[in-house]
Order: structure tokens, then C-alpha cells, then sequence
């Protein structure tokens, strides 16, 4: 455990489910349409697609969050693994990189605390090369965290299955974007070798073909019996998905809408948190703004690009799993050719490197996230509740 953070229950650890909620129980319908935004959203985010980063989810921008503390270390639960294990940020260890692997050996295998086998669970459903056949297998798991996943599952095929990203994943000649704003200067193919590039045509081959037998409709009718059970548990991702869609004023949220922020960042859940960070994605973007070097041209097109791999970076921290294969790591090296090394660390800092950037230019950033994320209140990430009437 970090020190100085809070120790918080981890809901994701009992097996024991609670009273079910009504209120939480997402229709198939309602669900659906929901994820249907939160795909736009997803694709919209990772693309850099918003022309102004200064406006929230439906109302007023978030301020940018602060630049609060050093680099932070991550809980001890993510040490070893059977599959990796997620290194701690340690501004005194030279080559402690958020997000990057670290393999371990059979004896510490066998010692694999819960956190540690729920990634190696995780890499595995990853691994799959039916993302439908995933989500079934993720939504009637056993485990909470893993009902959780068939969600970010079922959000991967909705950003990636469009008939546009599949004609772009599947043609030989495609260029994808950088890390920076681009510049007349650049040569016309990012990659240095036709070994990058082989080994990005290969990951997107991965990307369409797992996705190739998604049928949303049954996708989602899995994923609302993973949020039922998710809500007789009384986790706080059915309640996070009711805020899709609908009035989010980063600057003035209601108690209930900030209570259910709250809760989102005390349980630690990866998938929770990855839906949290595109819903407050303005105070992300502006943070990663506000952070971004002078070497920089474009300030902007850098907050909106990095802003959401800083957040997975963080994420990695907590238990998400972040190798080779892992959904975040194929959709960077898609959208961005990041695709060298094991691991979504490697890959991030080598695209950095490529488009003329300092390789460690996201690690404070992830830094301060993960201390927002680990420190549980939602105005470190610059979300203020709405201020009370004047009398």
C-alpha cells in the first residue's frame, strides 16, 4: 500500500451479494443505449476529438488538476503476478516506468495474492480471439472486477467495429496518427524498419478478428446480467453508467452525482475507473495541458492525445492488465503505431520517442493521476460539487 493513502474495502473481493437494487437494474434497451455512448465517447477520446477541451460532459470545464506530489508508488497488491506484475512508480528507481511488466518466476506464482490472479484472468480473457465469446465468459465469471470487464469488453468492439476502423485496420498502406501535433516536416511512413510495421498490421489483423462475431445485442444482454449482479453487490459502476448521457457539469455536480465519483474511486476498479476517465475527460485533457513540456508546439493536440494513455497508465497501477495484448495496448499501436515491446509502457514511450519527445514525458503524469485515484476524492481530479443557492 502506498504510503499515506487510505486503506479502502475492495467490494470486488467478496463473493457475498447484497439486496438487489432496483434502481440499479439497467433494461437490456437502456443499457444498450448507454454503452452506445460510451463507445462515441471512447472513440471520440482516443482519437483527440474534441475541439475544446475547456467544456464538461454536458455543462462547465473541470479545472485542470492540480500538480499535486511526486511520482507515487502503487499499492503492494499489485506487486508479483503469475502472468505480470505492474511496476511501482519510483522517481528513485531509474527504471520503475508506470504501466511497464515485470515477469516473475514459478516459485512467486504460486503465491499470487487476488489481485494478482484477477490479472492474470484478465490477460487471459485479452487473450481470446473471440472478443464475444470474452464478454459471455467475463459476465458469468465469479468474480466482480471480471463481470465488470465484459463492459469495457463489449465498449472495445463498439469503438473498434465500425466499418471505417475496419477498412482502416485491414489496409496495408495505413497511416496512423502521432504522438504530437503533425508537421509538414515528417516523413510519410512512422515506421523505421518493415518489422514496425509488420508487427502493427498484425496487431490490427488482431483487433478486427476479435471483434469479428460481436453482435451488440447479445454482447449487451451479457453485460446487463454482469451489472445486475454488479448492483446486488452494491458496486458503483451501474450507478457511473446512469451518468452516461445525461447532464454532467464538472464544475458543479450534484452530491449524488459526486458521491457516485466518490465511490468509483474508493473501490480502485479498473474497468470502474476507465469508464470514470471518459466521463471526466475535459479535467483529464486540461491536466495533461496544462502539464505538457514547452517543447511542445501544440499544447492542445498533445493534452487531447496523451491525456487518456497518462489514465491507463495509471489504471495499470491498479491492477488492469497492460501486455502486448491487452485491449489498450492494440488500440495504441492502431490509432498511434505504439506498438513496440510487451507491454503498453514500452510501446507509449517508444511512439514518444519516434515523434521527437522526451520518453518519460507521461510518467508524472500517470503519477498524478494514480495519486488523485488513490487518495479517493474527486476534487483532485477538479471536479467541484454545485455551489448552494445564495440565500
Amino acid at each position: 500500500m502506498r504510503c499515506g493513502a487510505p486503506i479502502v474495502p475492495d467490494p470486488f473481493m467478496s463473493p457475498d451479494a447484497g439486496p438487489r437494487s432496483e434502481r440499479a437494474s439497467l433494461r437490456p434497451l437502456i443499457v444498450m443505449l448507454a454503452l452506445a455512448v460510451l463507445g462515441v465517447l471512447g472513440w471520440r477520446w482516443m482519437h483527440g476529438g474534441f475541439g475544446n477541451a475547456d467544456g464538461g460532459a454536458g455543462g462547465t470545464a473541470a479545472n485542470a488538476l492540480p500538480n499535486a506530489g511526486a511520482a507515487a508508488s502503487s499499492p503492494s497488491t499489485a506487486s508479483g503476478g503469475a502472468v505480470s506484475a505492474i511496476r511501482a512508480i519510483d522517481p528513485a528507481t531509474a527504471e520503475a516506468v508506470p504501466g511497464q511488466l515485470q515477469r516473475t518466476d514459478n516459485a512467486a506464482r504460486g503465491n499470487a495474492d487476488p489481485r494478482t490472479t484477477r490479472r492474470q484472468r484478465l490477460a487471459a480473457l485479452q487473450a481470446q480471439p473471440s472478443v464475444a465469446l470474452a464478454i459471455r465468459d467475463a459476465a458469468g465469471a465469479d468474480d466482480a472486477a471480471i463481470n465488470a470487464f465484459s463492459l469495457e469488453l463489449l465498449d472495445y468492439c463498439l469503438r473498434n467495429g465500425s466499418p471505417m476502423v475496419k477498412a482502416q485496420a485491414s489496409n496495408s498502406s495505413y497511416a496512423p496518427g502521432r504522438m504530437r501535433a503533425p508537421t509538414l516536416k515528417d516523413p510519410p511512413d512512422l515506421f523505421k524498419s518493415p518489422a514496425e510495421r509488420t508487427r502493427m498490421l498484425e496487431s490490427n489483423r488482431a483487433l478486427v478478428a476479435g471483434c469479428a462475431e460481436f453482435d451488440a445485442k447479445r454482447a449487451s444482454d451479457d453485460v446487463d446480467s454482469a451489472l445486475a449482479r454488479l448492483a446486488q453487490r452494491g458496486a458503483a459502476l451501474p450507478e457511473l453508467m446512469n451518468l452516461i448521457g445525461g447532464t454532467l457539469n464538472l464544475s458543479a455536480l450534484t452530491d449524488a452525482q459526486f458521491e457516485t465519483i466518490r465511490r468509483a474511486l474508493a473501490e480502485q476498479d479498473p474497468t470502474t475507473l476507465a469508464l470514470l476517465g471518459q466521463l471526466v475527460q475535459p479535467a483529464l485533457i486540461n491536466a495533461a495541458i496544462g502539464a505538457a513540456p514547452p517543447s511542445v508546439a501544440e499544447a492542445r493536440y498533445f493534452g487531447e492525445v496523451t491525456a487518456p494513455l497518462a489514465w491507463q497508465l495509471a489504471l495499470c497501477q491498479l491492477g488492469a492488465w497492460c501486455g502486448h495484448e491487452s485491449l489498450w495496448a492494440r488500440e495504441a499501436c492502431f490509432r498511434f503505431g505504439a506498438c513496440a515491446g510487451d507491454d503498453l509502457a514500452t510501446a507509449i514511450r517508444a511512439a514518444l520517442t519516434r515523434d521527437g519527445l522526451p520518453a518519460d514525458v507521461l510518467d508524472k503524469q500517470a503519477a498524478r493521476f494514480l495519486d488523485a485515484i488513490t487518495g479517493g476524492d474527486p476534487a483532485a481530479l477538479g471536479l467541484r460539487r454545485k455551489k448552494p443557492p445564495t440565500p
